[in-house]
């Protein structure tokens, strides 16, 4: 992976009086493990008194994070959605993140891998989308100079997409794979959906893009970590009580888990297809295995 470049502010006597807005972080297995990150003391001592309970992360390609922030005596974490943050990312042992701060709890955060060289972002998160594909694309921005924190001025909100999330949330259902951003149409019948199914457990649902069908899926960390072994290998999907799918899964460094051999098959089996959604309730386990009912809802279903 070829390193960033970027341009080196000069030196001038004004910038040796500024405060110091930078601080680095090391991501370590305790990091990871316990699924937060500590603020530099000596940044919070000069700062406390600005920092709000939410935090703004925005990174170079126009993704703004909403992280809530832990105080513990005089300690403050990043701690609520920090994981998600660092799930999206791939972010993993030995990874190196820059913070500078630009006041108002916003932070810009470039992030190194282990080889020294900052990361290819992911899409750009404030994409419009319709129906069928995104229409609107906002091009990454390859300096945080020119990266404007705060909320994007397309037609694609993210605040809608928080709402969204939450909304499902409220009814029991974490969506799978967050960073795949479902459009209008497929949220309105998601949330109809949640109220026709009226989950009795917490549940997953997958909104299926046309193209990404037959790419893996990451299951939601707070789900996983309620229902999956961290010893876990395998689980199974059912639809009925004769027909069943034993996929394995692969637990990431970063937390959770990736469906992986077994997967591309279920979807074959099924039929699945772009537009449709499918909702995974958690039953009785079976062998050792975590087992999840499957509700397909296909794109024309009708829902009486």
């Amino acid at each position: 992976m070829p390193c960033t470049g970027r341009k080196v502010r000069p030196i001038t006597p004004n910038s040796l009086v500024e405060p110091p807005l930078h601080f680095f972080k090391v991501i370590l297995p305790t990091t990871l493990a316990e699924k937060k990150l500590r603020i530099p003391e000596s940044f919070v001592n000069r700062f406390r008194d600005e920092l709000s309970a939410v935090a703004k992360l925005g990174v170079p390609n126009g993704h703004v994070w909403q992280v809530g922030l832990t105080i513990d005596g005089e300690n403050i974490w990043f701690q609520e959605s920090w994981h998600d943050f660092v799930q999206y990312y791939s972010i993993s042992i030995g990874y190196f993140l820059v913070f500078k701060y630009a006041k108002n709890s916003t932070f810009q955060v470039l992030i190194f891998d282990k080889t020294a060289c900052e990361i290819q972002y992911p899409y750009n998160a404030q994409e419009a989308v319709n129906d069928e594909q995104a229409e609107i694309k906002i091009k990454p921005q390859s300096n945080v100079k020119n990266s404007k924190v705060g909320p994007p001025k397309n037609k694609f909100k993210m605040e809608e997409m928080y709402d969204f999330f939450s909304s499902l949330e409220e009814m029991g259902i974490y969506i799978a794979d967050k960073h795949r951003l479902p459009s209008i149409k497929q949220r309105k019948r998601a949330i109809d959906i949640a109220r026709f199914f009226k989950p009795r457990k917490p549940s997953v649902m997958f909104i299926f893009q046309q193209h990404c069908l037959r790419e893996q899926i990451h299951l939601p960390i707070k789900f996983a970590n309620k229902y999956i072994s961290s010893k876990a290998r395998h689980i199974i999907f059912q639809i009925s009580d004769e027909k069943e799918w034993l996929v394995q899964i692969q637990k990431l460094n970063t937390g959770g888990f990736r469906l992986t051999k077994g997967w591309t098959g279920f979807l074959k089996d099924c039929g699945l297809k772009g537009g449709d959604i499918c909702i995974f309730e958690p039953m009785i386990r079976k062998k050792n295995h975590l087992t999840l009912k499957v509700s397909v809802f296909n794109a024309a279903m009708e829902l009486t």
